[in-house]
This record gives structure tokens, sequence and C-alpha cells, in this order.
């Protein structure tokens, strides 16, 4: 049986699928998009990894998360602030998780060679590819939302 972690994993797999289709991807172009279960594990890790970190980036902000009781209830929004602060952590979350597995910055993606020229600071990304960050940032509402859970503001206005 899947823990809470493996199913948020596949909900947040699910989710970049969807994007990545509506950017007219697909899994030939982006071997990430593939089905969770011909997903290669390297692809499966980085997602729980991802989910993994939520709750973190989170109380960063002065947040945390509970059960949602109120289905009526409006998603949480996160201010301008937050979700560039928050965009960028994942970011870090997710050039330290590329180095780990050997990547290195190179002049384009190249799987075979482990080369990325997205392995820069986040200040020095284009606003394209800031906007993958952002986005799933913006997507963690809706995706604790599938697993009946929400964010909650703890203190106002803490972004670090």
């Amino acid at each position: 049986m899947w823990g809470i972690r493996e199913l948020f994993a596949r909900i947040i797999h699910d989710n970049y699928r969807t994007m990545r289709l509506r950017q007219g991807a697909t899994p030939l172009d982006d071997p990430a998009m593939r089905p969770w279960h011909e997903l290669d594990e390297m692809y499966r890790n980085s997602n729980r990894d991802q989910a993994d970190h939520i709750r973190k980036k989170i109380q960063e902000i002065g947040c945390g998360i509970t059960v949602r009781s109120d289905w009526d209830e409006p998603l949480f929004t996160f201010t301008n602030q937050e979700l560039e602060y928050l965009a960028e952590k994942e970011h870090e979350r997710w050039m330290k998780e590329k180095i780990a597995q050997g990547w290195k910055p190179g002049p384009e993606r190249n799987k075979e060679r482990k080369e990325t020229p997205f392995l820069i600071p986040y200040d020095q990304l284009s606003e394209e590819i800031k906007e993958y960050d952002r986005e799933a940032v913006r997507q963690i509402p809706a995706l604790l939302a599938k697993i009946n859970l929400k964010i909650y503001r703890v203190k106002e206005g803490q972004v670090r």
C-alpha cells in the first residue's frame, strides 16, 4: 500500500505531465512525462524529493499544513513575494538533486552527458525557465487539496 508521500509524489508527477502536455511536449521529447509505471526511478525519486520539501518550504514562509475540512473554502494563494521566494527555493532543491546525480552545467540539456544549462542561480535563469519553478509552487495548494490538506498562515508576512 502506498504511503502519503508516494501518493503525493504521483500527484506532483501527474500535474507536471498535464502542464507539459499543455505546452505541447510529449513523452518522446521529455522522458519525465512518461506515466508513473513507465517512469525511470530517477524521475520518481525527483517527485518524491519535491513532495518531501513542500512542508519545509511552507514553514519557511510562516505557514503550516493541516487537514482540509471545509471544501467550499477557497484554496490558499501565495503572495507575489512568497511565490518568488518559494520558486527560488524549489530551483535550489532541484539543483542539489541534479548535482547529487552527477549533472553539471552545459550549453544544452544532454541526458547522456548529464549536462544542463539550468544549473545556475535562480536570478540568472530566463523568465521562461523561472516560470517552471513558479508554476510548481502555484500548484501546491491544489495538489494538497487532492489529499485533503490545506495551507494556513501561522504568521503574517514572514518571508525570509
